[in-house]
């Protein structure tokens, strides 16, 4: 009895493990299976479009034969073959390889290299052709920085986003498409592939659904790619500068334009160390986005801001006079000299002639206190709030910087003499400065510029739409149409320094400015607003190392508010 008791209860352990082993066990162990054989695969989705005002495509991507390289089954013999073939290079497996990736995408390939890479797939293991979408630029360098680029997602973007990007991922890296890279990103799918032993793909794993990728959505923008073009072909001369224009009805940027630009596209599909290296070290500073970042002496676009503090304070009106210009005047045991003798003059007409004397003067008077305080207020040494990752402050100095840079007793008050001139430490951007003429002719009310009108994504749902924003000037009526009527005086009075560019039938509002540059020849500036009866467009530009703003940057400028208003005149009917 005791005999038959063991054997049943050995029986009973028995079938229990064998019931474990074959039913309980057996999903654990088919899982683990597909695991040797299934390798999961990522989809990468296609970026959304990104379009100009009207329309017309700025960056898609489109579909290209890619080179992926699994490095745990990738040996010598495969290395050997695609440097024998010249499919890869030397330098490019040595910079592809500094990471530790369990794929690494390494170039785009002609048709020609992947009928060479699948005529020999079976000995190149560890090596595969997809086709995957990469992004092309339409105007390639001529809207590089407004646009920016693509690239591989790295450690210190992976660790500061905090985002569920893997090592590899497509990222924005620069303008639109890394400040609304979570709009045009998209969500990346997932396909199951089947693989031998050697890790070589024999086809798709059934019974298992792939997960298709999600397109990012389309970003609809200000620019007029038109307009952009134009801009490129104005200043196909000049090495260096940057034009920026926007509604001052909106704070719509028309223009955004800085030069040199750089080949995205070329970065995009073969970006290696010699393009970074040749980017990196030209003294044209290609990769330095001008209308962003660059921070210039205004000259004597600043006599305006000058003006309008004065008005603000009250300190001048539009009788006010100083004691006459006859070349220059004594500022302590210092003389500053002025371009030319204009005698007495009234704001007015120290505007339009633009008279150095007249706005030292002025600038004494006001007193640097007072003019780096509303000076800052009217929007100056502060970001404008574009929607671009980046933007410099520019620099309106005080007396603690003054005391800071130089010392407490290694200064005088006569430096505000020179700042109100535009000259001496002072730095404007040109944005900025756009933004406080657009404010100067819609009111007071300055627009905050901006770029991304709206972002859509493949139903057709708006996902972002712009609000438009604004900040008052803080400058009567009164001064603002006197403002105006001394600015227009500048293209069409006789006596204006940009008079030789007025049109026939566009009247234009404007400020010439000639910055000093103590590294070479003088930056040339202007910036200008039109019709002045109901302006459409307010476009600065600066040309460095070009001369006066009145022979460089205003004709370019001039010619940028007629190719933009006749434009918008044919669209309009």
């Amino acid at each position: 009895m005791r005999y038959k008791v063991l054997v049943y209860f050995f029986s009973i352990i028995f079938i229990a493990d064998l019931f474990y082993i074959q039913v309980i066990k057996h999903s654990e162990s088919s899982r683990l299976a597909m695991k040797n054989i299934v390798r999961v695969e990522p989809l990468p989705a296609s970026r959304g479009v990104i379009y100009d005002r009207d329309g017309n495509i700025l960056a898609e991507s489109h579909p290209v034969f890619m080179l992926l390289v699994y490095p745990a089954l990738f040996g010598k013999e495969q290395r050997d073959y695609l440097l024998k073939t010249g499919i890869v290079s030397k330098e490019l497996f040595k910079r592809k390889f500094k990471r530790e990736y369990s794929v690494i995408r390494m170039k785009r390939l002609s048709r020609e290299e992947v009928a060479m890479i699948e005529e020999n797939c079976d000995k190149l293991p560890g090596v595969r052709v997809k086709i995957e979408p990469v992004r092309f630029y339409a105007y390639d360098s001529i809207t590089s920085h407004v646009l920016g680029y693509t690239g591989e997602i790295s450690e210190a973007e992976i660790n500061q986003k905090k985002l569920p990007l893997q090592r590899g991922a497509i990222i924005g890296k620069r303008g639109i498409e890394k400040r609304y890279d979570e709009f045009l990103r998209g969500v990346d799918g997932v396909e199951y592939w089947k693989v031998d032993a050697l890790g070589r793909f024999i086809g798709k794993a059934e019974g298992i659904k792939d997960i298709p990728p999600v397109k990012g959505a389309d970003v609809h923008t200000t620019i007029d790619v038109k307009l952009q073009r134009y801009v490129d072909s104005l200043f196909s001369k000049y090495r260096r500068g940057a034009a920026v224009a926007i509604n001052p009805s909106t704070g719509e940027i028309l223009l955004y334009y800085s030069k040199p630009g750089f080949p995205v596209n070329e970065i995009v599909y073969h970006g290696n160390d010699l393009i970074w290296k040749d980017l990196v070290s030209s003294p044209d500073g290609p990769l330095f986005d001008r209308v962003l970042k660059g921070q210039y002496p205004p000259g004597s676009i600043f006599k305006v801001i000058t003006a309008a503090i004065g008005l603000k304070e009250g300190i001048v009106n539009e009788h006010t006079r100083f004691k006459p210009c006859d070349g220059g005047i004594y500022i302590g045991n210092k003389y500053m000299g002025c371009w030319s003798k204009h005698g007495s003059l009234d704001l007015i007409d120290a505007i339009i002639q633009s008279c150095d004397v007249y706005f030292y003067q002025l600038g004494m008077s006001i007193g640097l206190t007072l003019f780096s305080k509303d000076a800052r207020e009217m929007g100056f040494g502060r970001p404008t709030g574009v929607d671009m990752d980046g933007e410099k402050a520019g620099l309106i100095p005080d007396s603690a910087w003054f005391n800071a840079f130089y010392g407490t007793r290694n200064w005088g008050k006569g430096v505000v003499a020179n700042l109100a001139i535009g000259q001496g430490e002072i730095l404007v951007t040109p944005l900025q400065v756009v933004k406080f003429f657009a404010g100067l002719v819609n009111g007071g009310k300055a627009p905050v510029p901006y770029i991304v009108k709206k972002i859509v994504d493949n139903k057709g749902e708006v996902l972002y739409s712009h609000k438009i924003e604004y900040e008052q000037l803080l400058i009567d009526t009164s001064a603002l149409s006197l403002l105006k009527k001394a600015t227009i005086g500048v293209v069409e009075n006789p006596e204006g320094t940009a008079h030789w560019i007025r049109l026939p039938d566009i009247v234009i509002g404007g400020k010439t400015g000639t910055a000093q540059n103590p590294h070479g020849k003088d930056h040339s500036l202007f910036v200008g607003y039109a019709p002045a009866e109901k302006p459409e467009i307010v476009v600065f530009v600066v040309v460095e190392n070009a001369g006066h703003g009145s022979t460089v940057a205003a004709p370019i400028a001039a010619r940028i508010i007629k190719r933009y208003i006749e434009e918008r005149r044919l669209i309009n009917g």
